[in-house]
């Protein structure tokens, strides 16, 4: 398929999934609240408001740049992603696993700043060829796509604990082989995962 029928697809599987998620964050136009334009009616006496799916915000030129920045390349289908629309699912579930994972959302105000952040902290694991995307469970270490995999333009999905990452240091996390014994597979490339978590029964 091209990157507009991917974007329409997942913009599709985002809609639907907003019907059933508790669609609920901490207000605030920060970079951990629900930006202005996306709250939907008013903040409850805890701090909390209800945020709806807006269009996008990102462009092709938008995560070029970021590419460049890393000197990466992302899987075409998580570009389409990035472009489908801006939204909040930080915390979504693994069907597959029956797992939380902590995913980059992308909220209108800062379309691509959890998915910067992320690649920050993670950097070094971009030199041994995997690239940062989301957390798997509740933080427990990065979920990333193995680049050196590819294939055709997708990657394998896969994590590594932070507790035995931490351990080796910025120089070995950029060391394929010193990372290797800490890999475990999870997904074969970004249309499973996507469906995986994004996909209403």
């Amino acid at each position: 398929m091209s990157l507009e029928d991917d974007i329409q697809e997942i913009r599709s599987l985002l809609d639907a999934y907003y019907v059933h998620a508790s669609a609920f964050h901490v207000a605030g136009d920060d970079d951990r609240g629900v930006p202005l334009d996306m709250q939907v009616g008013e903040v409850d006496d805890e701090g909390w408001v209800q945020w709806r799916i807006t269009e996008p915000r990102v462009t092709l030129n938008d995560i070029a740049s970021l590419e460049k920045r890393f000197g990466i390349e992302f899987p075409n289908y998580f570009r389409a992603y990035l472009l489908a629309a801006c939204h909040l699912f930080d915390q979504i579930h693994s069907s597959k696993y029956e797992q939380l994972i902590f995913m980059t959302h992308v909220p209108s105000n800062k379309p691509l700043g959890p998915l910067e952040s992320l690649l920050s902290s993670w950097q070094p694991l971009i030199s041994a060829s995997f690239i940062p995307f989301a957390e798997w469970g509740d933080g427990w270490g990065p979920m990333c796509f193995d680049a050196q995999q590819r294939s055709v333009d997708d990657c394998p999905i896969v994590w590594m604990d932070h507790e035995l990452l931490i351990p080796l240091g910025p120089e070995a996390c950029g060391d394929r082989e010193a990372v290797m014994p800490h890999v475990q597979s999870l997904y074969s490339n970004t249309i499973e995962f996507i469906d995986d978590v994004f996909k209403v029964a």
